[in-house]
């Protein structure tokens, strides 16, 4: 990730001036395709500008009807604007003096944009050594944009083998956590140090999924067999990873084609199953925050059907659910984004044969913030656990908004002498019937815990118990 990439007014102001760029076959546009392309010919020249245009013109005007997150590091929930992210930073981290993260204002950023459409212009025309090769940013940023893959990839095919799950475990589950950036770095050392039997991402690798940024997720990834020497290979058997919204922004093939071979893991779903309990992996991604396919020949039917198997057959389990896309919200607008997946679950627990208790809890992320939601609000324990990397507002809600998801607790924790909030993942410790939630942040210190019982039922465990520690 880099400090201009996840600039909002940085990529607004970029986009528009690249519009300007390509609405017209200047000589030095033209040198800039050729450079970037091979092309030669000018009807083949003319053919990128339009294409470049029509492409930028969309980054640009989505991105400015884009309302972004409140978080500290913009990461667009609109494709072809994370796409363009993933471009940006692409091409500024491999320029010495373009890297960094953590200060939302770095002084190139501010000086671009207050004086405006001239310095930007300039800019782009810039010539840098990047990566051992002479060029300017627009070239590069051509480069980089016609490597993108804008189609959906064909899903993996086939169903997984139920995996063992130990009576007494630990697994580390970490959600939007795929960002390269100190706070992932942090989470992983902190995940690696407590050596669970299993990691899992519950999804989010930024800004769009491609491949460098895949290889960085697993260059980064805490469960490494060297982690002093990184990207030399995760232990078979040690982690699974779900599909999220920013994996799909391409396509979803460098997930499926990079992440899940190294993981050994053949499908973007899975089960792991004990004497007590059974963790679903899901995947709500492909289908854009569903799980019901749209007919017998959607691929995701795959998973649908498979599902429903594992609900009504064979011996009864605590099922716990983990996705990306959370299926309620104490926020209206999110609360309002998932209300197809809460219709699909809705349908999911009306099948026949299935029931409706059959979700004792379910943990998911994509929201980045980390709440406790009521157990007697919903049908299932549900728990946002909030963002591995990205870095947002402290939260300060005291309830939520009408309508929506009650909560017991929400994280208040923020950064040292900032506004922040750190970043965090969940362990699960299992011992036979009896489950221990930690929630710890990126310095290891825990934000809370609590425990269910797959004996007890859901409702019957220890109530959450919030860490008093505070940070200034």
């Amino acid at each position: 990730m880099n400090d201009a990439a996840g600039h909002y007014d940085f990529v607004k102001a970029s986009a528009a001036q690249l519009v300007e760029e390509f609405n017209q076959p200047t000589p030095e546009v033209k040198a800039a395709i050729t450079a970037a392309t091979g092309a030669q010919a000018e009807t083949e020249i003319e053919q990128h500008r339009t294409q470049l245009l029509a492409d930028f013109t969309e980054v640009r005007d989505k991105s400015s009807e884009e309302v972004p997150q409140p978080y500290v590091h913009y990461a667009s929930r609109v494709d072809v604007v994370g796409l363009y992210q993933s471009v940006l930073s692409n091409v500024f981290s491999g320029i010495p003096g373009f890297q960094g993260y953590g200060n939302q204002n770095p002084i190139w950023v501010t000086t671009l944009l207050e004086q405006g459409a001239y310095k930007l212009k300039s800019f782009f025309y810039e010539i840098h050594d990047l990566r051992g090769a002479k060029k300017s940013l627009l070239q590069a940023i051509v480069e980089a944009w016609k490597d993108i893959k804008f189609a959906k990839a064909p899903y993996p095919p086939g169903v997984p083998a139920t995996l063992p799950l130990d009576e007494t475990c630990t697994i580390a589950l970490l959600a939007d956590w795929g960002g390269d950036n100190p706070a992932a770095k942090n989470v992983a050392s902190i995940v690696h140090q407590a050596q669970p039997k299993v990691a899992i991402h519950l999804g989010d690798i930024y800004y769009g999924g491609v491949k460098d940024e895949c290889m960085a997720f697993l260059r980064n990834w805490p469960m490494q067999a060297d982690p002093v020497h990184s990207g030399n290979g995760v232990p078979p058997g040690s982690s699974l990873a779900l599909n999220g919204n920013h994996e799909m922004y391409s396509g979803g093939e460098s997930f499926f084609s990079v992440v899940l071979p190294a993981f050994r893991q053949a499908q973007p779903f899975f089960c792991l199953e004990g004497e007590f309990w059974r963790i679903i992996g899901l995947d709500t991604a492909y289908l854009g925050g569903r799980l019901k396919p749209s007919g017998p020949d959607d691929p995701m039917a795959t998973q649908w059907n498979w599902l429903i198997g594992l609900l009504k057959n064979g011996p009864k389990r605590a099922n716990i659910f983990l996705t990306h896309h959370q299926p309620i919200s104490a926020h209206a607008q999110e609360f309002q984004d998932s209300a197809p997946l809460r219709a699909d679950v809705e349908e999911l627990l009306n099948t026949q044969g299935v029931g409706s208790d059959a979700i004792f809890g379910w943990f998911f992320g994509h929201e980045h913030r980390c709440t406790v939601y009521e157990n007697n609000a919903v049908p299932y324990n549900a728990r946002l656990i909030g963002s591995g990397c990205i870095p947002h507002d402290i939260q300060r809600e005291a309830t939520c908004d009408p309508g929506c998801t009650p909560f017991v607790w929400v994280s208040g924790r923020g950064e040292d002498g900032t506004q922040n909030a750190i970043s965090q993942y969940a362990e699960l410790r299992f011992v036979r019937h009896e489950l221990t939630i930690v929630y710890t942040d990126e310095r290891g210190t825990s934000l809370g815990s609590e425990q269910w019982d797959a004996q007890k039922g859901r409702l019957n465990g220890s109530p959450f118990s919030p860490d008093k520690t505070t940070y200034s």
